[in-house]
């Protein structure tokens, strides 16, 4: 019988087979994947295989001891497997589905790209990946996502090729491998990066047709790791972009709005002593006071 460790490495084996049989199958591990792209591709297949829903994994101490929040009574983690000292160890991570808030607790925030911060993000993808911004923001992550896997290959070429143990591949010569990985790769880390960014992106069988040739655990491995670590690369990157870009517009509202209530209440000591964050376009709240301009009328409410 085995032990949990190996129950769990079985597991990951036959769900590597399972996405790998199917376009639907890899493109529901694709989207799993594109919310957990800090994970590598070992962990966002075991995440994938036991809840595929999960949206932000951490381990136990980190939601307790840095986020502030208390993983629910019976709640089940999460199971992954972690190199140890005698083989493979199981460790457990919990969704933040599984957790609560205490009175000072972190709040998780996931970023979102909106129509305000995707200019800046196709910017930056043009200055760090060569991709032309005015070409629009899909279709550089195409362009992005083909020439990363392209330069993928040129690196890892041989451990690829090494890994090839499908019947699908036995018949392939060096150069019909290469292009069946690069055209996996390419669709893959291109779907995963615009789902996460929210571009819904269209879902076609024959972009994901040479997935089902790496049907193997050792060749979907080998493909899952390079989609995970291109596409998480360029997550990081739009996400450092996004809270960048919201930094900076929440900054500028908090600074126009406080300008033209001190046109307006030029002698007004409460808010002079006032510290305000923007809430939105049109309100700022501090410890005290709410203040919103509504139709060139500015609103104050009392902040229980």
């Amino acid at each position: 019988m085995p032990n949990k460790a190996q129950a769990y490495a079985l597991m990951a084996d036959e769900t590597a087979r399972r996405i790998t049989g199917d376009y639907l199958d890899w493109a529901a591990y694709l989207t799993t994947a594109s919310r957990l792209y800090k994970y590598p591709f070992h962990d966002q297949l075991l995440i994938y295989a036991q809840r595929p829903e999960a949206t932000a994994c951490a381990s136990y101490d980190l939601w307790n001891d840095t986020m502030r929040r208390y993983v629910r009574r019976g709640s089940k983690g999460i199971a992954l497997l972690t190199p140890g000292p005698y083989g493979m160890d199981v460790r457990y991570v919990f969704d933040v589905a599984d957790t609560g808030t205490r009175r000072y607790s972190r709040n998780v925030e996931p970023w979102v790209l909106t129509t305000a911060t995707e200019e800046p993000v196709r910017q930056m993808l043009e200055d760090q990946y060569f991709a032309e911004a005015s070409m629009g923001l899909p279709a550089q992550i195409n362009q992005i996502a083909q020439r990363q896997a392209l330069e993928y290959w040129r690196n890892h070429a041989r451990d690829v090729r090494d890994s090839v143990d499908s019947p699908s591949l036995s018949s392939y010569d060096d150069f019909s491998i290469g292009a069946s990985f690069r055209k996996a790769a390419a669709a893959s880390i291109s779907f995963s990066i615009q789902t996460r960014c929210g571009l819904d992106p269209e879902l076609r069988r024959e972009d994901f047709t040479e997935v089902l040739a790496w049907n193997t655990p050792a060749t979907a491995a080998e493909l899952g790791k390079a989609v995970s670590e291109i596409s998480g690369q360029v997550l990081r990157q739009i996400e450092t972009t996004v809270r960048t870009a919201e930094r900076s517009m929440n900054y500028e509202r908090t600074d126009r709005l406080q300008r033209c209530l001190s046109m307006r209440f030029p002698s007004s000591n409460v808010l002079q002593h006032s510290c305000f964050s923007s809430y939105s376009d049109h309100t700022l709240i501090s410890d005290s006071l709410q203040i919103t301009l509504c139709d060139g009328n500015i609103l104050m409410s009392q902040q229980s």
